[in-house]
């Protein structure tokens, strides 16, 4: 019994004792990283079934002290939960994966990458997938149009080379240059010289709380473009290539029979006095109907002569890859794009190389270096030759090339008048080569001080050097013909050829150091600051010269003119210097705080009036991490999330040296009877001119539900912009002085924004929908108090109205008799009206129509701003639609191209054909006069039309092969055909309602229609 009892207390000690050394607690280290190889500072690491726990530190770094038996629990916003058993484990290397979820996705932010669930400012992200990067796209201005809400894209061209779109955030906050603040890699550069595919993601930092990090820069809102780096591992080699075929969306509709020209020209003639002669015979017009010789006796349409079908192919090779020290990504593209209309066209090559490399654990290095270069080829002006084109007719044929030449069209009638133009001479004999090249290139160097704190150095360089060359040949070849006497119908001045050039050149150069500081305390406080220094440097230099006369016309260069030769030039140099700082304070991943503080200092001011400070503060509520809303709120809502900002910017975009009195030379004074070179001022100055200040309110509402498949966010805004720089009307006793800029005026915008985005799978059908709606309300708070100042045509600025408001005659219908003509208030300051003219509302009841009469008749800024997203997929196959539009905006369009107003010799619109007759009273337009009579042009409501569009933008449809059908070393083969610009809705009658400015009327050469097909493959 007693052997028995000691051999029992014997194994019970043993078995405490291995317990006891089991349970011992021992030191544990591990790291956490995610699928990518990157680590993840914030996880919390806990010993399941306790309450010890930590986090990782900024480098996925934790340290833990547990026994054998514990099993590790690890968990962080955006990756699923994971359990590691410790048992011997003493150094751990953890994987995270990411959950199938949007809040994990990475924004790009000012001077770093914060999660999107974190974000409290307003931030709008798009990745650039294989659907975007395999769009046609000839300028990443263009691709954002309809992707992002509060963001407004117009194009107002699809001249190659020209295709630059206008980019306005949130409204047009200002009366100067409303563009964006445009980063590419942390650097500000040019968006148009940046190839499409090589772009990973853009982010649109919209409200002051996000963009205040870049103080008097971002008032009108931050494009940061980040471009692709290389991933460790296997090098990957990939070939985007397409061809397209491209025409205008569409072309002016003119009156192209010249019989039934002629007719409506002499109906135009007698309009205002029946007695008056008419221009063309009834014998020339019968000519004209019983012809067959459509050479001699032509019906010519100018839109077919000056635009056709273009082509463009592009070609993108890019290689990537990496080892565990080094990365890298390198790229070359090929865009060769040829215009609709002829002598247009531009070839682009771009190249790009993106490396990092790790010294150390502690120390990294990387490098950003972009070379563009463009050669573009155009008429000497296309806008000129589009308002010249108007100033012809149909009865011209356009050229004749045979035994005796080129030679080119002028009246064929003697009836006809004899200063005609014609279009294609200019665009066949005008040259302008444009020449661009840019130089891109940043570095950095970073270094872990401690853990946690970060040092990082940036510099870059942007050199851009544009030379151009304009010429017209010389010779008889400038005279134009009447084809059916054979004899010169306009012996045009025969000016000795002439080359103007210039050559200007802007250099760039930045530098940038961040001090960046990560701390957890404990598990419930993660603190993130960020301080910072820079300065930019830029200079631009500008030199011109000319000569003419030269020997032939392939000898187009400065040293072969022969007379007056001419040269220019000038230089001027913008700095400024900035400090800025950051705080983002996290709570429980519930509680999210930010505070950003800038600094700026501008050259454009003078000494005391240099700097401005530009806060900013913002706050977002993750409701769903509150226990008490948590189990309130149903399953179905995955996250809910309430933000809040306040911030304050400024805006320094106006010419340098405003401050200051300048002066121009060359200037020619007699001194005693001898002609002397002098200075004459010709811009006076304001020096106490500074920034102006914009001040964002944004309250919005983050949500995602149905485990993530569907999103929404909206946000509501106030932007209010005081001390606007404008340059008021000066006294003629100033003469000819360039008026002085100053902080006088207030422009507001208030707004809201909707996205929503639903995603979902049924076996392998596949599909989505994402759609954003905006809708903003610009207005001139104060301005000039109850004057205003015209900016172009009928739009105006005035205190209380939109900028660029329509500004005329409320019209009420057409005059239809002489006796409701008398019975009207008087329009006339001489005379009477006629039937058939447009009648104006007397608005003060005074019996007299005249300018205190005029009318708010429409804004030029849209209201609302759409845009929808369609896809869908299955084995293979994928189908995107991308739609785009604007609503609540007019224009007024009357120009050349479409008027009642007729000159001699100039096209007539096909609209007109039915304009009032006293055969003809059933419509609403006037009748046609010629242009001396101004009773129906004059600014009124007839002309204003509504511009609102919707537009589909781009539709593609892919199919990827699947893998098996290829040897190992192909990764991927996708072929794609693709239409921009493919269907528009509008009312609109000009060219293309998707204009820059919507102030102006419209001459521009056209937007087009671009079908592509493409391939791409991926080694």
């Amino acid at each position: 019994m007693k052997r028995l009892l000691g051999a029992s207390l014997c194994i019970w000690g043993i078995c405490v004792v291995q317990t006891a050394i089991a349970q011992e607690k021992k030191s544990i280290k591990g790291i956490v990283k995610d699928a990518q190889g990157a680590t993840i500072p914030g996880v919390t690491v806990g010993i399941k079934h306790s309450s010890v726990g930590t986090v990782t530190s900024a480098d996925g770094v934790f340290h833990l002290n547990a026994s054998e038996k514990d099993t590790l629990v690890l968990s962080f916003i955006g990756y699923d939960k994971k359990e590691i058993p410790v048992a011997k484990q003493t150094d751990l290397h953890i994987k995270l994966e990411a959950t199938a979820t949007s809040l994990n996705e990475t924004v790009v932010v000012g001077y770093g990458v914060q999660k999107k669930v974190n974000l409290s400012g307003a931030v709008a992200s798009v990745n650039f997938d294989k659907t975007m990067q395999a769009r046609p796209v000839t300028d990443l201005s263009t691709a954002l149009s309809g992707m992002a809400p509060g963001v407004s894209i117009s194009q107002a061209s699809g001249q190659p080379g020209r295709e630059t779109a206008t980019i306005r955030v949130r409204g047009v906050g200002t009366l100067n240059d409303a563009n964006p603040f445009i980063l590419v890699d942390g650097i500000e550069s040019n968006m148009s010289d940046v190839n499409m595919a090589d772009v990973e993601s853009i982010s649109v930092l919209k409200d002051a709380s996000a963009a205040a990090i870049y103080g008097s820069r971002a008032s009108n809102g931050v494009i940061l473009i980040t471009t692709k780096k290389g991933r460790k591992g296997r090098t990957t080699v990939s070939y985007n290539g397409y061809y397209g075929v491209q025409k205008a969306t569409k072309l002016f509709d003119m009156v192209t029979d010249y019989a039934t020209y002629m007719q409506l020209m002499n109906r135009i003639a007698t309009a205002d006095n029946p007695a008056a002669a008419q221009p063309f015979k009834p014998a020339t017009i019968d000519s004209w109907k019983n012809a067959t010789d459509k050479t001699l006796y032509p019906n010519t349409n100018w839109m077919d002569v000056l635009f056709g079908q273009g082509q463009l192919t592009g070609h993108t090779v890019s290689v990537s890859g990496g080892s565990d020290k080094t990365t890298y990504y390198m790229s070359l593209d090929y865009l060769h794009n040829e215009g609709i209309m002829k002598n247009t066209k531009q070839d682009r090559y771009m190249v790009r190389i993106n490396a990092d490399h790790e010294i150390s654990k502690k120390i990294k290095v990387g490098a950003n270096i972009a070379l563009t270069w463009k050669d573009r080829k155009e008429p000497q002006d296309v806008g000129t030759i589009l308002t010249n084109a108007a100033s012809t007719t149909p009865g011209m044929t356009p050229k004749i090339v045979d035994a005796s030449g080129t030679r080119y069209g002028g009246r064929n009638t003697d009836d006809e008048n004899g200063q005609l133009d014609n279009p294609l001479q200019y665009v066949e004999t005008w040259n302008r080569p444009n020449r661009q090249q840019r130089t891109f290139a940043k570095v950095y160097g970073e270094w872990t001080i401690l853990e946690g704190l970060k040092f990082q150095l940036n510099g870059a360089a942007d050199f851009f050097n544009v030379a151009q060359k304009s010429y017209a040949l010389a010779g008889a070849i400038q005279n134009r013909w009447n084809f059916q006497k054979n004899v010169v119908a306009q012996q045009l001045d025969q000016q000795p050829a002439t080359l103007a050039q210039l050559d200007s050149t802007n250099l760039h150069l930045t530098s940038f150091a961040t001090l960046n500081y990560t701390k957890n305390i404990g598990t419930d406080h993660h603190f993130n600051v960020l301080a910072g220094a820079s300065r930019e440097s830029i200079k631009g230099t500008l030199f011109t010269g000319s000569i003419q006369n030269f020997p032939t016309n392939n000898t187009w260069e400065l040293g072969a003119g022969l007379e007056q030769p001419k040269v220019g030039g000038t230089s001027d140099l913008y700095t400024i210097i900035s400090y800025f700082g950051r705080v983002n304070y996290d709570y429980k991943n519930k509680y999210l705080l930010e505070a950003n503080l800038r600094r700026d200092g501008s050259s454009k001011f003078r000494s005391g009036l240099q700097y401005g400070t530009y806060p900013s503060f913002s706050a977002a509520w993750r409701m769903l991490e509150e226990p008490f809303l948590k189990d309130a709120i149903p399953g179905w809502v995955n996250n809910l999330k309430l933000r809040a900002s306040w911030g304050k910017l400024g805006n320094d975009r106006i010419r340098p040296f405003s401050y200051l009195n300048l002066y121009t030379a060359g200037q020619n004074y007699s001194y005693g009877g001898t002609i002397a070179a002098g200075l004459v001022p010709t811009i006076m100055a304001n020096p106490d001119i500074t920034w102006e200040k914009t001040t964002t309110t944004n309250l919005g509402l983050d949500a995602n539900l149905f485990q993530d498949h569907f999103s929404m966010s909206f946000d509501v805004f106030n932007r209010r912009t005081s001390d606007v720089l404008v340059q008021l009307p000066l006294s003629s006793l100033y003469g000819g002085l360039t008026t002085p800029f100053q902080n006088v005026s207030i422009v507001e915008n208030k707004g809201w924004e909707l996205t929503m985005t639903y995603n979902n799978k049924a076996g392998n059908f596949s599909y989505g929908i994402s759609g954003n709606v905006s809708n903003i309300n610009n207005k001139v708070v104060k301005f000039r108090g109850d004057a205003f100042s015209p900016i172009a045509g009928a739009a105006i600025i005035k205190e209380g109205w939109s900028i660029g408001s329509l500004y005329g005659f409320q019209t009420a219908g057409i005059f239809q008799s002489d006796d409701e003509v008398k019975a009207w208030a008087a329009q006339r300051s001489a005379g009477l009206n006629k039937p058939g003219d447009l009648k104006f509302i007397d608005m003060n009841g005074d019996k007299v129509v005249n300018g205190s009469d005029r009318v708010n008749m429409g804004n030029t800024i849209p209201k609302w701003y759409y845009g929808l997203n369609l896809n869908a997929g299955y084995k293979g196959f994928d189908l995107a639609l991308l739609f785009q539009g604007v609503g609540g905006v007019n224009r007024y369009y009357q120009d050349n191209w479409y008027t009642t107003g007729i000159r001699s010799g100039r096209e007539i619109n096909a609209d007109f054909l039915n304009a009032w007759t006293p055969d003809n009273r059933n419509t609403n337009i006037p009748r046609l006069t010629s242009a001396s009579n101004t009773d129906n042009t004059q600014a009124n409501t007839f002309w204003v039309q509504n511009a609102s569009f919707v537009r589909l933008k781009n539709i593609q449809l892919s199919y990827t092969f699947p893998k098996s059908m290829f040897k190992s070393t192909l990764q991927s083969v996708r072929v794609y055909v693709n239409a921009q610009n493919a269907f528009t809705w509008t009312k609109f009658k000009g060219l293309d309602p998707e204009v820059s400015d919507y102030t102006q009327p419209g001459i521009q050469y056209p937007n087009v229609r671009v079908i592509t097909g493409g391939v791409n493959v991926i080694f």
